[in-house]
């Protein structure tokens, strides 16, 4: 049985737990929220954090339960700012999956779970489906749509913080975590990498730093995360890894996502409403490269929030040691 807590740490966040069943979780969400009876509860997915379909009497919406141990999430402030920043999008125009307000008006709420207290948010629904395939004038859309999210967020004020992307976070910090695998799992070093790290470190100090180019990001935006239907348009939904960094770190997602015709596309549409510098767009694919390194830490921080086996990470480290190798030859190519 779920029970409701009024407490709310502000420094700590839950335990990382086992998942909530379904039908534990259909009390408290009459409780929380003015739903509609009858509620379904469904669960979808499980990564870094728990989510579920609701349906309430025929109204939709997407239940997300937050788990501990990510990296970028310090604080229990973390992701009240990201709820801040979705409700200042909506209100701004944005097409973007919102936070529904509770009973007592609070968009993050918390259910107390065999002695853990879990955060929970309920959001917006996004009708349609993922954007995996999409045709070159919608993809044009797309890109006004992302540029108008960046343009949007650069009035966005909060008194809660948020991280940084910076070349630290991207790659000083998941190299650090491979060699650490790498001393525990008795694999090859990756040495080899330092001076092709230090070339990326050195592009990235040419980058601007103006508020156009550096700001708020979704800071995931693959096709996952982005819904698209013929009656309601794109809906871009998944805030959780939105952080402050270089606007292009969207794009460059976009990039590793998508053929190179959908990806111009998209670009072309961005840049009819938020031109980019020379530096900037020259910038991408390099960009893309430094992603591709930043993803082992993101696999292994979710398998360790999981409490996955050391198998799956010594699969996942293999895996990005290869990945560093053909990183580092193309540069010397």
């Amino acid at each position: 049985m779920l029970k409701l807590s009024k407490k709310e740490n502000r420094s700590d966040m839950i335990i990382s737990g086992e998942m909530i069943e379904e039908d534990q979780l259909l009390d408290a969400l009459e409780e929380i929220y003015n739903l509609s009876r009858p509620i379904k509860c469904k669960f979808l997915r499980g990564s870094f954090n728990d989510h579920y379909s609701i349906d309430a009497n025929g109204s939709k919406s997407i239940l997300r339960i937050y788990k501990n141990k990510k990296s970028y999430i310090r604080n229990i402030t973390d992701i009240r700012f990201e709820l801040d920043f979705l409700e200042y999008l909506h209100s701004n125009g944005v097409s973007v999956a919102f936070p529904i307000r509770s009973i007592k008006n609070e968009t993050l709420n918390t259910v107390l779970f065999k002695n853990e207290l879990r955060y929970i948010v309920l959001f917006d629904h996004a009708e349609g489906s993922h954007i995996g395939n999409i045709n070159l004038s919608d993809a044009m859309f797309f890109g006004k749509l992302v540029a108008s999210l960046h343009k949007k967020a650069d009035g966005f004020k909060s008194e809660h913080s948020r991280i940084k992307i910076d070349q630290g976070y991207l790659i000083k910090e998941p190299l650090e975590t491979l060699e650490k695998y790498i001393g525990t799992l008795n694999l090859s070093d990756i040495t080899f990498f330092k001076t092709r790290a230090n070339l990326m470190y050195e592009q990235f100090n040419q980058l601007p730093s103006t508020n156009e180019a550096f700001g708020l990001i979704h800071g995931d935006l693959n096709p996952s995360n982005v819904h698209y239907s013929p009656v309601h348009g794109f809906k871009i939904f998944d805030f959780d890894h939105c952080a402050f960094g270089w606007r292009i770190h969207d794009l460059a997602v976009i990039r590793l996502c998508f053929d190179n015709n959908v990806y111009k596309a998209v670009l072309n549409g961005y840049q009819s409403v938020r031109a980019l510098s020379t530096i900037e767009e020259k910038s991408i694919d390099m960009y893309s490269d430094v992603l591709l390194i930043r993803k082992s830490k993101d696999i292994l921080d979710m398998l360790e929030v999981n409490k996955n086996s050391i198998e799956e990470k010594t699969k996942v480290v293999i895996k990005a040691i290869e990945t560093l190798r053909i990183l580092n030859n193309k540069s010397l190519s």
